[in-house]
């Protein structure tokens, strides 16, 4: 009975964010359109980009997960993916958000205490705990694989500990360079990467007026950059010197808006793109998704 009850609510969420991103399609990268182009700040755009984080998993599917990937790609093909990166023991690259095993997967300790052939020993957890019989920790190489042939957006979240030119190597492999944007924790490593890579989309943090002075001096492209800024709303002002570089801000709302109650998350993602977000990255892509279609599709009548 419990297994039939979860069944019918991911039906019904499923049922609904076809729905929702059947109405939501303004914000969807043109064919042979550059990530340049496309993240480029404009004024006047109706509605923001949406990042489902962690790749939005619901009930039934595992954070980082690569039945994750394809079921939010084919409900939600439109939007940007936010993916973890880390690397294993023997240097292969996988994809998890913790550094541990215990809470995605029924292993244990240290991800970087173990081979890629030993993580296989373990399966996946959904979001609530559940054990996801046969699924694994997935390689980079099998979901950029899956970009490449859905012509997908996705961010790659460079955890500590991974060597980025080794995750560059996939990258290049895989002829994904115009799929992915890489998030950085430091300007260091987004200059190393930016001169090794001129064309190359970097998400790097913009939390203070400090960080935007040097950004600004700091000689990164703009053109190749997305402004990565806290989950707690600032000024409008504070996203306009963003705007002025041309540069498009992503907010996050995992961990803020997404955890307010329901009657109210709503109207704070429309404050949250009035203020200046353009990209909202969440762990709740089926009120996003609502919250924007419901209102484009009332503009209709």
């Amino acid at each position: 009975m419990k297994h039939f009850f979860y069944s019918f609510l991911l039906l019904c969420s499923s049922l609904f964010l076809f729905s929702a991103s059947n109405f939501y399609t303004d914000s969807c990268r043109k064919k042979n359109q550059s990530l340049q182009d496309y993240f480029k700040w404009k004024p006047g755009k109706t509605y923001p980009i949406i990042m489902g984080h962690r790749m939005a998993p619901v009930s039934g599917y595992a954070d980082n997960g690569f039945k994750t990937l394809e079921y939010t790609q084919k409900i939600a093909p439109c939007i940007v993916q936010e993916m973890d990166v880390r690397m294993t023991k023997d240097h292969v690259l996988v994809m998890l958000h913790d550094a541990t095993l215990d809470r995605t997967t029924t292993g244990k300790g240290n991800l970087t205490d173990f081979t890629f052939k030993e993580l296989n020993n373990f399966e996946l957890k959904d979001i609530y705990g559940r054990i996801l019989k046969g699924e694994h920790i997935p390689t980079l190489s099998k979901i950029l694989q899956f970009v490449k042939k859905k012509k997908m957006i996705v961010a790659l979240d460079m955890k500590k500990g991974t060597d980025p030119e080794t995750l560059m190597r996939e990258v290049v492999k895989s002829k994904t360079l115009d799929n992915v944007i890489i998030i950085c924790y430091t300007l260091n490593d987004a200059i190393i990467l930016s001169k090794m890579y001129p064309k190359l989309m970097l998400a790097l943090g913009f939390n203070s007026l400090d960080d935007i002075e040097t950004i600004k001096h700091s000689g990164l492209p703009f053109e190749n950059l997305i402004a990565l800024t806290p989950n707690e709303l600032k000024e409008k002002t504070f996203y306009d010197q963003i705007h002025s570089m041309g540069i498009m801000v992503s907010f996050s709302a995992q961990g803020g808006v997404d955890l307010e109650r329901s009657e109210k998350k709503g109207t704070s993602y429309q404050k949250v793109f009035d203020r200046g977000g353009d990209i909202i990255c969440t762990d709740s892509l089926e009120n996003v998704l609502k919250t924007f279609s419901l209102k484009k599709n009332s503009k209709k009548h």
